[in-house]
């Protein structure tokens, strides 16, 4: 395919079905490199016989301590390096001083300049310690004992990462996001990185148990803390290196005692999407889905945590995850809404037909359950929400009917017993045909869900967007092999004239969506819509979002219906995303009351957060 071309085209079309990241960016901090403070020769060594027990003594020596680091790398990075590990004893030892203090405060007004000193100077250590990327390995800690530094890792638990883990590691504050409403972060112990870890495309396939739900390049919230340990070897300098989890734990346990921890929720979340392939993946997917077939499926931000729900969000057409980061940011900066659900991502070929992708999404909801939870222990599992924006909300749709024999009669008026097939393209097409509503979605939230069609796909960029998509090849190949088996009389018109795109089926005069309009959603699951409308004044019946009519996107029956001011991306504007904190609250109040539990007392002092809300997590 001409690749430029085609992409130009789409791209400059502004294509309204597509949902991205609205101009949210991420770009590299630029500052003055250390190396570059004016050293003669070495700088004197730090302040020297400071009182143990006085914080202010202590904090002072460690600031020189690290100054001394600045203007010693040039000349040394070991010595640099020495220079921060001191720095971290003497703000530790502070730490510890202003709680040994009489009167001494939990919230005492100097901790935050000691965290400060320290986090720069772990910073500083870890990049003098380095050679090249920051990898925190075998190999690090090794040459550190060489050295005659002792590092010890704290393992165990789900509060920390073990650093084999990670390829490599970022500082979060060398990034800088721009132009996201709101930036999670808390003060504290440590320093916030970006853990990443990448798998070679050659091993995707071959990859087993939770591993084959994380994405090609996956990327983690990080805090590591430093701090000295007596338990090291007699004679050297002995550290203890945690990886905090932040999604999981707020403290650290320190020498001095148990304190905040320094966290960075929102830095990581952008580099993962914006540091990434989807964007372009976007592109692909719509008009090559078969390039994109390999890289399909369900997707976790986070490895499994029981006894969290799965909000499990599915993008629309031309699209990709990216469309949902300024939510997620959102629902993860919430510490009700984090510490109760995990959230996963379905990534999808959004040329392909949409029937096709969400027998795919069947598939690997039964298929993630089975690795995780084989049991079906985890009664959490059972009450999934679904997340659909656009064609994704049809997917999801599909999640909570059942066909009976009302998809395949648009495809053939004969049995579906008759059908000649090989026994694997036999087994794909009953999955997609015959499926039942899964017994683990309890909600799903619509969003701008052309759920009776749009008229873009009748216009100028829709129709040419549907001459360019190649289909799978393994697609083409069924379809002409059960022509060929089956004689073109066995099939419908629609099936016989060719195989049907996502954008043929559509439109507004697709039997497909006229029949899904009809499947009634299983007893117990509730559906709620968010309907954009982009022109204001215009009554509500009578508006569109610009791509999907307001008409389109009403269902009958839904438990709420939200019409945002916004166009068909309007999945991460503030009212949308605070009316699916909303529906999210209201998911876990309900299965409160009936389990007959006491209601979570941090979800009933909860309300609607105001649009605009922001600012870091309680600790």
């Amino acid at each position: 395919m001409r690749w430029p071309r085609i992409l130009a085209i789409l791209v400059g079309s502004a294509c309204a079905f597509g949902a991205g990241c609205r101009g949210v960016s991420i770009e590299k901090v630029r500052r003055g490199s250390r190396a570059d403070v004016p050293a003669a020769g070495l700088p004197p060594p730090p302040l020297a016989g400071a009182n143990l027990l006085d914080p202010d003594a202590l904090l002072a020596r460690a600031d020189a301590s690290h100054r001394a680091a600045v203007g010693a790398e040039r000349a040394s990075r070991d010595i640099a390096a020495g220079y921060e590990l001191d720095a971290l004893a003497d703000a530790s030892a502070a730490l510890t001083a202003m709680k040994a203090e009489p009167g001494g405060r939990p919230d005492d007004p100097r901790m935050p300049a000691a965290w400060a000193v320290g986090r720069s100077a772990l910073k500083g250590f870890l990049r003098d310690s380095s050679t090249g990327r920051v990898r925190l390995d075998e190999g690090w800690r090794a040459d550190l004992a060489a050295r005659g530094v002792s590092v010890a890792v704290a393992r165990g638990g789900e509060s920390t990462w073990d650093p084999g883990r990670f390829d490599e590691f970022r500082f979060a504050d060398d990034y800088e996001v721009k132009r996201l409403d709101h930036q999670y972060r808390g003060d504290g112990l440590g320093v916030p990185l970006i853990g990443i870890r990448r798998f070679r495309l050659g091993e995707l396939q071959s990859r087993r148990g939770e591993e084959k739900y994380l994405m090609p390049r996956q990327v983690y919230s990080v805090t590591a803390v430093l701090e000295p340990t007596p338990d090291g070897p007699p004679g050297a300098p002995a550290f203890r290196l945690a990886l905090y989890d932040p999604l999981r734990v707020r403290r650290a346990e320190s020498e001095a005692g148990p304190g905040p921890l320094a966290t960075d929720l929102t830095t990581p979340l952008a580099y993962h999407f914006l540091k990434s392939a989807l964007p372009i993946l976007q592109e692909v997917g719509l008009l090559d889905p078969q390039w994109l077939e390999r890289l399909a499926g369900l997707y976790m931000l986070h490895p499994y945590e029981r006894s969290k729900i799965p909000v499990v969000f599915v993008h629309g057409l031309r699209s990709s995850p990216a469309a949902w980061l300024k939510v997620l940011n959102d629902l993860r900066g919430d510490p009700a809404l984090r510490d109760r659900y995990q959230f996963w991502l379905f990534l999808y070929p959004t040329g392909t037909p949409f029937p096709y992708s969400a027998a795919k999404l069947r598939a690997a909801l039964d298929e993630l359950r089975s690795v995780v939870d084989p049991d079906h222990a985890d009664a959490a599992l059972d009450r999934s929400v679904l997340v659909g924006h656009s064609m994704g909300g049809l997917i999801s749709k599909m999640m909570i009917v059942g066909s009976g024999d009302a998809l395949w009669k648009l495809a053939s008026h004969r049995p579906f017993e008759e059908l000649r097939a090989s026994d694997e393209r036999r087994e794909m097409l009953r999955k997609v045909f015959f499926f039942e509503p899964h017994p683990s979605v309890r909600r799903v939230i619509f969003i701008a869900t052309p759920h009776r069609g749009s008229e873009l796909g009748d216009q100028f960029i829709g129709r040419l967007a549907d001459r360019l998509i190649r289909l799978p090849g393994s697609l083409r190949a069924t379809y002409r092999a059960l022509l060929l088996q089956n004689g073109p009389e066995f099939f419908t018109r629609e099936i016989r004239s060719g195989l049907p795109t996502s954008i043929d089926e559509l439109r507004p005069d697709s039997r497909l969506l006229r029949t899904l309009a009809r499947l009634p959603a299983r007893p117990g699951v509730a559906f709620h819509s968010i309907i954009g409308r982009k022109r204001l004044g215009v009554p509500v019946e009578e508006s569109s979002d610009g791509v999907v009519p307001y008409a389109s996107s009403h269902l009958d029956g839904a438990a709420s219906e939200r019409v945002v001011d916004g166009d068909h991306g309007c999945q991460d504007t503030p009212e949308t995303i605070a009316e699916i904190r909303r529906i999210m609250r209201l998911h876990l109040d309900q299965f409160a009351r009936e389990s007959g539990a006491p209601r979570d007392a941090e979800v009933r002092r909860m309300r609607p957060a105001p649009v605009g809300a922001s600012g870091p997590f309680p600790r």
